[in-house]
């Protein structure tokens, strides 16, 4: 039976706990990823910091006022407003195919939002979801769909080892399931 190590990435993004909410987008934005793991100086895990806990906080926030700028980008108008394609920020082209991939938009130009400066830890989950590297895929399985959760944490001896995310079990799935040699 093949286990959480055998489909784990190793390769963990992370932040530390003084990363800034306007820091975590970009970073989640560039490496297209909805959540990380929160780390303190010792490098041990605090918490999970997700796109839903980023939503909460804007949520949160008073409206913004306009102030006679246009707040949106001409993308965002609806097809009666006369604009055309040429208003457009670049960031809403897709690139040629030849590339084999789209760059990553960027929050330069951006306007600043009230909670930008706000530390993750203060949005974070203190409370990260971990199973460990002995883990059978359909238990794992099981714990991600019974929390409800899309990233669980590999921990040995309270230290990241890695990460196993709802689309490593998937593709786990689409090889041929969760059982058979690593």
């Amino acid at each position: 039976m093949r286990t959480v190590a055998d489909v784990m990435q190793k390769d963990v993004i992370t932040v530390s706990r003084n990363t800034s909410v306007r820091e975590l987008i970009q970073l989640m934005t560039e490496e297209s990823i909805s959540g990380v793991p929160v780390l303190d100086e010792s490098r041990r895990v605090v918490g999970v910091v997700s796109q839903t806990d980023v939503v909460r906080l804007a949520a949160s926030q008073p409206e913004l006022q306009d102030d006679g700028d246009e707040v949106f980008p001409a993308a965002y108008l609806s097809s009666e407003d006369e604009t055309s394609e040429d208003d457009w920020p670049e960031a809403f082209f897709t690139a040629p195919e030849e590339w084999g991939f789209v760059p990553a938009p960027s929050l330069s130009g951006v306007p600043a939002a009230p909670f930008d400066d706000v530390p993750v830890t203060e949005i974070m989950t203190p409370v990260a979801y971990a199973v460990s590297q002995e883990m059978e895929i359909p238990e794992a399985a099981r714990f991600m769909a019974d929390g409800r959760i899309h990233r669980a944490l590999v921990v040995d001896d309270d230290t990241l080892v890695g990460i196993v995310t709802t689309f490593d079990l998937l593709r786990v799935l689409a090889e041929g399931g969760g059982s058979g040699g690593g």
